[in-house]
C-alpha cells in the first residue's frame, strides 16, 4: 500500500512523522525483511506504515509489543489497521508491565532467532532499552538490522515540549534524577552498547527529527 494512502488515514495521530514514515518504508522496500519486531506502537501509526511497506512487497509479518494501556488510545492500533485493511500483516502483544517479559518468552521458544529487523520506540530509558538490546540480539537473524528511534530524545525535552504540563507530573518523571532526565538515554545505549558490540557493523545515524541509529548484525 502506498505511503500516501496511509498518510491520509493516520494524519495528525501520534507518533511517527511522515518524514520517518518515508525512511522506514524505503528501508523495508530495500532490505526486504520478512519478519519485523516492533517495540512500542502507541496508536499504531508506525505499524501501519511498516505494514504498508510489507503489503507493497507482498509478504512478511510484524510482531509488535506495547503495554495494555495502549488499548485505551483513540484510535487504537487495531482500528487503524482495520481501516487500512493491513491487519493481516500484524501480530499484537499487549503487556501489563514491559515488553521485556514478552522478549523472554520469545527466547524460550525453540525457533530462535526469528526476526530480520527490530524497530525500537519504547521506554527510552537506559535500563529498558539497554536490556532489550541484548534480548533482541538473541532474536535477530544474521544480517538483520536494528533501528533505534529518538536517539536524542530526553525526558527533559519531553517536559519542555508538553504544553499541558502532564508530563512533569508523571511519577516516573518526578522521581527521576536530574541527570537521567536530561540525558538522551537511547543514545547512551547506541553509543556504549551497540557501537561497541563485536557482532554489529554498518553502524550509522540518520539525522531526522530526534534521530535514528541503525546497525546490522554480522552474518
Amino acid at each position: 500500500m502506498k505511503i500516501e494512502k496511509i498518510s491520509k488515514v493516520v494524519d495528525g495521530i501520534p507518533c511517527m512523522s511522515l518524514v520517518k514514515a518515508k525512511e522506514i518504508t524505503n528501508f523495508i522496500l530495500e532490505k526486504k525483511p520478512e519478519n519485523i519486531l516492533e517495540l512500542g506502537f502507541f496508536h499504531g501509526v508506525s505499524t501501519c506504515y511498516m505494514a504498508g511497506a510489507l503489503d507493497e512487497l507482498g509478504r512478511g509479518s510484524i510482531t509488535t509489543i506495547d503495554k495494555v494501556r495502549s488499548q485505551e488510545c483513540d484510535p487504537d492500533i487495531e482500528a487503524l489497521l482495520d481501516k487500512l485493511e493491513l491487519k493481516k500483516y500484524v501480530n499484537f502483544y499487549y503487556e501489563p508491565f514491559s515488553h521485556l517479559w514478552r522478549l523472554m518468552k520469545f527466547i524460550e521458544e525453540p525457533s530462535t532467532p526469528k526476526f530480520d529487523l527490530c524497530y525500537f520506540d519504547d521506554s527510552h530509558t537506559w535500563y529498558d532499552t539497554g536490556f532489550a538490546f541484548f534480548l533482541v540480539d538473541k532474536l535477530l537473524k544474521p544480517n538483520g538490522y536494528i533501528i533505534f528511534d529518538d536517539l536524542d530524545w530526553s525526558f527533559d525535552l519531553w517536559v519542555q515540549a508538553d504544553t499541558s504540563g502532564t508530563a512533569k507530573e508523571e511519577p516516573r518523571v518526578k522521581n527521576m534524577p536530574e541527570e537521567e532526565r536530561k540525558t538522551a538515554q537511547v543514545r547512551k545505549v547506541f553509543d556504549l552498547l551497540v557501537k561497541q558490540h563485536p557482532s554489529y557493523t554498518d553502524i550509522y545515524e540518520l539525522d531526522i527529527l530526534t534521530g535514528w541509529g541503525i546497525a546490522k548484525k554480522i552474518g
